[in-house]
């Protein structure tokens, strides 16, 4: 045991209990996504794969979403955004099982996670929702960032931080209730950097990866920027779905 475990040791994030951040008590309350979405209509999609009415040259290709945004899972994820436990992160997403990950595979070049960044030539790339510049200096860390590399680690895929930049500040969609006024939110918020390229035969594939899937707007934002700078195929994925 380190020090620091005996000084802090870890607690369970619902009920307290020292041990671990999710004791197998509250891992039985988790709720996994079992009918996974189309990320446009939010209706019922088979492997979460965009409608064909719903599909243009610009929208998301499909959603991936593992957790219902709910009980110690929201915990979880607040916990990781504002107090940067990052013993907590990597816990997290040793939660997902393996089986999760296959309508991501399914739906990429390889149908085996284990050799998807080879992919016959088309690897794979994750890019994680980038911050504001002037909210990633106030508090530090990126948190999708910090989760979207654990989550890349676990899938055998590389990451990129520099393709995708967030130019406009906008009012945290958590704060925001109204649909409509979500979707306007996210308008003109980013843009691909033009080096590297993000199109071409450099980066066909990206997982879009966010911590937690709401009305979507986010996702479906950074999705058209990337699909614009040239990129083939846009799946986006988040740890929950609220």
């Amino acid at each position: 045991m380190h020090l620091l475990d005996f000084l802090f040791p870890r607690r369970c994030l619902d009920c307290g209990k020292i041990g671990k951040y999710f004791c197998q008590n509250c891992l039985t309350k988790i709720k996994f996504i079992t009918h996974p979405i189309c990320p446009v209509c939010t209706r019922s999609a088979i492997d979460g794969a965009t409608h064909p009415r719903c599909q243009t040259k610009y929208t998301l290709d499909g959603l991936t979403s593992f957790f219902r945004y709910e009980g110690i899972v929201r915990k979880a994820i607040k916990a990781i955004k504002y107090r940067f436990v990052s013993d907590l992160a990597k816990e997290f997403i040793g939660l997902i099982p393996a089986s999760s990950f296959q309508p991501i595979t399914h739906n990429s070049p390889a149908h085996n996670a284990s050799s998807i960044a080879d992919a016959g030539g088309q690897p794979i790339t994750l890019i994680p929702i980038p911050l504001h510049p002037t909210r990633l200096r106030f508090r530090g860390f990126n948190q999708a960032e910090v989760l979207g590399k654990l989550l890349a680690k676990r899938l055998k895929i590389s990451v990129k931080t520099n393709i995708l930049k967030r130019v406009r500040k906008t009012v945290p969609q958590v704060e925001m209730k109204d649909r409509k006024k979500r979707l306007q939110n996210m308008e003109g918020v980013f843009t691909v950097s033009p080096n590297p390229p993000a199109g071409g035969s450099q980066y066909p594939n990206i997982l879009l990866f966010d911590d937690v899937f709401t009305t979507g707007a986010t996702l479906r934002s950074a999705a058209s920027m990337l699909k614009h700078a040239g990129v083939e195929k846009v799946w986006g994925v988040a740890l929950a779905h609220g």
